[in-house]
């Protein structure tokens, strides 16, 4: 008998056993070869990512920090291109003699190994009781745990084979082929930010608000920023090739951001506590600044003489949002120009920008506009070509995210075309190209391209289909290290050597995770009504025949998210993979993810659907996919259903409030119910302008407006002491529901100490199991249709 028809036979004869019956008991019932609890296990299966901090300037060693599964700190290893081997450079005992806290560390985290192992081995009320004694334990310890964290950065010299590294704000320096490192710093500041003299003779690092060079082998230490005037802090620099020239970023308070209140369940008493925030009709109240400087030797020496700043860009803030974008590498090779971008929102002005510290002038090399999400913008990072003659951008000019050349005399040439994105990274060795990844090949996969500059043919360098994040070159860009990902392959880091993709860490409990793998998400599109092409994973039962109709569960999002996007090769995302998986191959359900319009990574049409229509596109493209299934026989129209969080809850209300009957059954986590009282700069970029005083601009967009009109079971979740979308958001969309009669049909749940993730009292495991009873309780208890179907 198949599990869906057989659940829904056992509820008959549970419906007065109670809620927890109709779900978990009802669900594992059918549990064969996977549990429930095997998804959510007490301790992750996913160790630590590595993270890739450069190669030497001969490019045989590739710097980067890790750690293997259950092993403290995150450590600094160098992978040998000549042997093809990594070797652990620090442990703990390397900063022994320079931290005290170390050895208490390492105590304390062989017992916390120790106590997630004896957990792993308890019952679940056992388990409950034991945790809960030990964080009431940790509650009212007021001593602060010990930690080791490893290195934090790692700058290599220019010519030699050697390092400058900080550890716990303080910077040490190491010569490969050394016992250890030697301490250069040893103060109470935190020094960070360092980097090496172009000619290896000393280093420069930031401490506090200022930017400072020592010279080895000399107790002199030199202050190379100046000082800033008129209440503006100092926010950041960036160095010249040279040295020569500094890059200061300034930034100026306002006055403080509107305070809200939010309620805190912890103690004998409800406490009340404010929270910063700025909202959508609210002004942006903080100031920012960037100055060049000329830190040549001869001007800081003269003291008679004022280092003037040169002032290349300002924002003061208001009621209009500016941004500027500034690569990695935005000198010219002189250290005399500066390429950068800047974005005016409310103008919807781009400009691409030079500024040449010598004539002290700043010209624009290209004005134009962005019409897609409004982070694309941001995402513009210009850099000079290797002749310094032309600038590398990035530009939504043809609907899509792509690389375009501007010749620095006026003229722009798109140098990449086609329906996906092309990210900019920097120059090849030779010049000739631009290292980019994309996603060229299928859009829910990251690929490693070099694209001609005269003809835009892009040379695949990537090897197997996947998703690949964080890509480092080497300085001959013959190889480069990154992590990838798939749906066969857990995130690891990656180095192409020049002949293929070598996997190099191993961080996870591998085995016990792919052991609770039994589907796999498959990648599928379908049309919408407009035409478009909409994305999506799916996964469907192993033993459903042609004509079957199963229940169909639905996650999304769609909501802008930079370059990323939730239809990704190599997600594992506990609810629209794990979770769904569990609903396909345990009960028979058909679960799919999508990336309806509203989404990042398909067009700038895609990026700007949700401007003043927030919620529409997606709901249309939501309910096609329903038409999708139906049209191929493949569902049960009474049982569909919907979830999502954050913008996927609220696009989960507004789908079932705006076009009620499509879906059958809702789950909503922390959902902006309100954009009123949502932050300013994301309501004003993504949803509608908000004159300043006026929020019934953008407060006609909120769902409070159409909870009335639900027809079908919801589930509303928060954390209550969420602050990035409020708790009040679910409370006032309750209340409308509440007061439209709609009572019966909602079910709220909240986690009292939880926040935007939840994380508080409710686990990750018990959402899940709620979901599951949620889900239960109405498709496979005795089923009636509570209205008609459109």
């Amino acid at each position: 008998m198949r599990a869906w028809k057989a659940l829904a036979l056992l509820g008959f004869g549970l419906t007065s056993i109670g809620f927890a019956n109709t779900g978990l008991e009802l669900a594992t019932q059918r549990e064969t070869d996977l549990k429930f609890d095997d998804l959510f296990p007490r301790r992750s299966h996913f160790g630590s990512s590595a993270r890739l901090l450069g190669w030497s300037h001969d490019d045989r060693y590739l710097a980067y920090t890790w750690n293997p599964f259950g092993v403290i700190g995150s450590d600094l290893y160098l992978y040998d291109s000549r042997s093809g081997k990594s070797v652990q450079v620090t442990t703990p005992d390397t900063f022994k003699p320079f931290d005290g806290d170390i050895t208490d560390a390492l105590k304390q985290h062989e017992e916390s190994q120790k106590r997630l192992d004896e957990w792993e081995k308890l019952g679940d009320k056992e388990y409950r009781e034991t945790r809960e004694k030990f964080e009431e334990e940790q509650r009212k310890n007021t001593t602060p745990r010990k930690s080791y964290g490893g290195p934090s950065e790692v700058s290599w010299a220019n010519g030699k084979h050697e390092f400058l590294m900080t550890y716990r704000g303080d910077i040490y320096r190491w010569k490969v082929g050394e016992k250890a490192p030697v301490r250069l710093t040893d103060t109470s500041d935190t020094e960070s930010s360092v980097e090496y003299l172009p000619d290896d003779k000393g280093f420069v690092f930031r401490r506090g608000s200022a930017v400072y060079k020592m010279v080895f082998d000399s107790p002199l230490t030199i202050q190379l920023s100046p000082s800033l005037e008129g209440g503006v802090n100092f926010g950041g620099f960036s160095l010249s090739p040279d040295g020569n020239r500094m890059l200061v970023f300034g930034n100026k308070s306002g006055p403080p951001a509107r305070q809200v209140d939010y309620i805190v369940y912890r103690g004998r008493f409800a406490e009340a506590r404010k929270t910063s925030r700025s909202v959508a009709d609210d002004d942006f109240t903080g100031e920012s600044y960037v100055y060049l400087y000329d830190i040549r030797q001869e001007t800081i020496a003269d003291k008679s003489k004022k280092n003037e700043p040169f002032e290349i860009w300002k924002w003061k803030g208001g009621e209009e949002w500016e941004e500027i974008a500034v690569s990695s590498e935005p000198w010219s090779k002189d250290g005399n120009r500066f390429v950068f971008g800047s974005w005016a929102r409310d103008k919807n002005e781009l400009k691409i920008h030079q500024a040449n510290i010598v004539d002290r002038k700043v010209d624009v090399l290209y004005q134009g506009t962005s019409n897609g999400e409004h982070g694309t913008p941001g995402m513009a990072n210009p850099f000079y070509t290797a002749d310094d003659q032309s600038v590398v951008v990035l530009l939504d000019k043809s609907d899509w995210r792509h690389v375009h050349l501007l010749d620095g005399k006026g003229g722009e040439r798109q140098i990449t075309s086609g329906a996906f994105e092309v990210y900019p990274l920097q120059m090849s060795a030779d010049g000739k190209s631009v290292l980019v990844t994309s996603s060229k090949e299928n859009l829910a996969r990251r690929d490693i391209y070099r694209v001609s500059l005269t003809n835009g043919a892009m040379q695949k360098l990537s090897t197997e289909p996947g998703s690949r994040t964080t890509p480092v070159f080497a300085h001959k860009s013959d190889k480069y290290g990154l992590t990838f990902s798939s749906w066969s392959q857990l995130r690891e880091l990656y180095i192409h050597n020049g002949k293929g993709e070598e996997k190099i860490t191993d961080s996870h409990r591998s085995d016990r995770f792919w052991s609770t793998v039994k589907v796999k998400p498959e990648l599928f599109t379908y049309e919408n009504r407009h035409g478009d092409t909409i994305h999506g994973y799916q996964m469907i039962p192993k033993d459903m025949k042609p004509g079957e109709k199963r229940p169909l569960f639905i996650y999304v999002y769609g909501g802008p998210l930079g370059e990323g996007n939730s239809v990704q090769d190599g997600t594992w995302n506990s609810t629209s993979v794990m979770f769904a998986q569990y609903l396909t191959h345990v009960l028979g359900y058909v679960t799919v993810t999508i990336d309806p319009r509203g989404q990042s990574g398909y067009s700038a049409k895609f990026g700007r659907a949700n401007w003043e229509n927030v919620g529409v596109a997606q709901t249309e493209d939501l309910v096609d996919l329903i038409k999708h299934y139906e049209a191929k026989g493949m569902i049960d129209r009474n049982r569909v259903g919907l979830n999502g969080w954050s913008f996927g809850g609220f696009q989960t209300q507004h789908t079932m409030y705006t076009q009620p009957g499509w879906v059958t059954l809702g789950i909503a986590g922390a959902g902006p119910t309100e954009w009123q009282n949502y932050n300013t700069w994301y309501s004003g970029g993504v949803i509608a302008n908000s004159p300043k005083g006026k929020p019934e601009e953008i407060d006609k967009f909120s769902l409070t407006h159409v909870a009335k009109n639900l027809t079908h079971p919801l589930m509303l979740l928060h954390g209550v002491e969420d602050t990035n979308v409020l708790y009040q958001d679910t409370v006032n969309v309750y209340r409308k529901l509440l007061q439209a009669g709609k009572g019966p049909l909602v079910e709220l749940s909240i986690d009292p100490t939880g926040g935007h993730g939840m994380g508080g009292d409710m686990n990750n495991r018990d959402r899940h199991a709620i979901y599951l009873a949620f889900i239960l309780k109405y498709w496979e208890a005795p089923y009636q249709n509570r209205s008609a179907l459109p």
